[in-house]
């Protein structure tokens, strides 16, 4: 088993082509937190694009660094099949509204979920009700929880007209306007420059990040959002990653 915290930072080593891919700066899952579907990879190396994306099952993590077996399956492209990034530094609430705190960590055997670690209690994904976009519900209770569908509003369907009838317009009545569609379905794509390294939030430097031989980020210094934007702006996204735990 190995914790997402330690898997964060590390190095993706090609075994066949004996080549540094980069680094593993973030985790894509499925929608229910079952498995780890693709690793986000970040390089600094001009030679190579900013950010790759491989599938998780072919890598092995438990070392020094993690290794894949070849280039073939690096591409550019998120695959669609992973719609939820790491879950780390997300609020956690029980069936009642009680909040659990924050997501601290997520516990994989191989590249599926064992445990999830909240500050006040350790779940399974069985565990999970429902994940949105920056909450997690979890059931505390030991016992199954059925919760309701979501509800699709019905679609107006207007009134047939008789092909010769006079249509009636009063003066007073409003225009009416056709609904507008209900079905809309919009995609998250990668690259929105906070989410992509939440779990760096409220971790503090331990060594600094230097830029042009000058101290850019110095320990001690507690990540938030301005020291990412600060570090993004100066290309040292995968140093502060390495340097903040």
């Amino acid at each position: 088993m190995v914790k997402v915290s330690d898997l964060l930072g590390k190095p993706l080593i090609s075994l066949a082509d004996a080549k540094s891919v980069g680094y593993l700066s973030n985790l894509w899952f499925d929608d229910k937190l079952l498995r780890v579907k693709t690793a986000e990879i970040t390089n600094d190396d001009d030679e190579y694009p900013e950010r790759t994306y491989a599938p998780f099952r072919f890598m092995r993590c438990d070392g020094d660094a993690a290794v894949i077996k070849s280039l073939s399956c690096v591409t550019e492209k998120k695959a669609a099949s992973s719609p939820v990034p790491c879950p780390i530094n997300r609020e956690c609430f029980n069936q009642n509204g009680n909040s659990l705190g924050k997501v601290r960590d997520v516990v994989l055997e191989g590249n599926a979920v064992a445990q999830i670690f909240c500050e006040k209690a350790t779940f399974t994904p069985k565990e999970l009700l429902t994940l949105g976009n920056n909450l997690c519900i979890f059931n505390d209770t030991g016992a199954p929880i059925k919760l309701p569908k979501p509800r699709t509003p019905r679609p107006r369907v207007p009134k047939p007209v008789p092909q010769h009838a006079e249509i009636p317009v009063s003066i007073y009545s409003p225009v009416q306007t056709p609904p507008t569609p209900q079905n809309v379905t919009v995609t998250r794509t990668p690259g929105d420059p906070i989410k992509d390294y939440s779990f760096l939030m409220g971790k503090p430097v331990h060594t600094p990040v230097l830029c042009g031989g000058k101290i850019l980020i110095p320990a001690g210094t507690v990540v938030s959002e301005k020291i990412i934007e600060l570090a993004r702006k100066e290309n040292k996204l995968v140093q502060l990653a390495l340097r903040a735990y």
